[in-house]
């Protein structure tokens, strides 16, 4: 199977600090094929954002080349490797939580994450907050998780629709999220059948609220992913976003 990853990620056009936090790592041994892909995106209006996102990076990172080294070894379940990440999550919030009590700083953020394993033929995604995993193929885009806000909630309980919502003022007031003082949270998962020549793109809302569903959608047809990534990225500087812009790709492609 061959695997192609890229990503981009920007300040934006007004901000000085970058608090969005991604990773793309390949496999954790020669036995087998493993991927994970992350974008946090902290929280603007708290003190210490970047701080909450980097450090989610980082333990998801070391979770990756250590536990889910032993995974792949033992011939563990899907199941169990969500059961793992899931504890490791939760602490993870709790520590944050702890740092902003220990510092006065809160801080806070947003994960979205894709785990593959080879032998699985799956992928696991765990999900908090209003970054986005989408699915893009020749035929359709889909958006694979459910984005924790208040405007989102509004839209599914039919109270404002989606035009009106692009206007709302509470574009950032979100339901959920890992850290900012929030305790007993919990994070959606999902598993999923891995598609060869699907696309799948995880990314903070900075990159995705000024693009039109085909402009995201094109990024399939696109001979060089890392290129378009970045062109949308820059298309959204130039329409004025002002909040940070971060993406992450997986293509699996069958070899020849």
């Amino acid at each position: 199977m061959d695997i192609i990853t890229a990503y981009c990620t920007d300040a934006g056009a007004i901000k000085r600090i970058n608090q969005d936090s991604l990773c793309v790592m390949h496999a954790v041994s020669g036995i087998e094929n493993a991927v994970l892909l992350a974008v946090c995106d902290g929280l603007g209006g708290l003190s210490d954002g970047e701080t909450a996102s980097s450090f989610v990076i980082t333990r998801l990172s070391e979770w990756f080349e250590n536990s889910v080294r032993k995974h792949i070894e033992n011939k563990s379940t899907i199941l169990t490797v969500r059961k793992d990440l899931d504890l490791m999550l939760h602490e993870t919030s709790d520590i944050i939580n702890l740092y902003s009590d220990e510092t006065g700083r809160l801080s806070g953020t947003t994960m979205t994450c894709m785990l593959y394993i080879e032998h699985f033929g799956k992928f696991l995604c765990a999900h908090i907050g209003d970054t986005r995993l989408y699915k893009i193929t020749d035929e359709k885009t889909e958006i694979l998780t459910t984005d924790h806000s208040v405007l989102s909630d509004e839209i599914r309980k039919g109270i404002i629709s989606e035009e009106e919502a692009s206007g709302d003022e509470r574009q950032n007031q979100l339901t959920k999220c890992m850290g900012a003082g929030l305790k007993n949270i919990s994070f959606d998962y999902r598993i999923d059948s891995a598609e060869r020549d699907a696309v799948y793109v995880i990314c903070s809302d900075g990159f995705r609220k000024k693009l039109k569903n085909d402009e995201i959608s094109s990024i399939y047809s696109s001979a060089s992913p890392e290129a378009r990534l970045r062109e949308l990225a820059d298309l959204c500087i130039r329409r004025n976003e002002t909040d940070n812009i971060s993406a992450v790709l997986l293509k699996l492609n069958e070899k020849a």
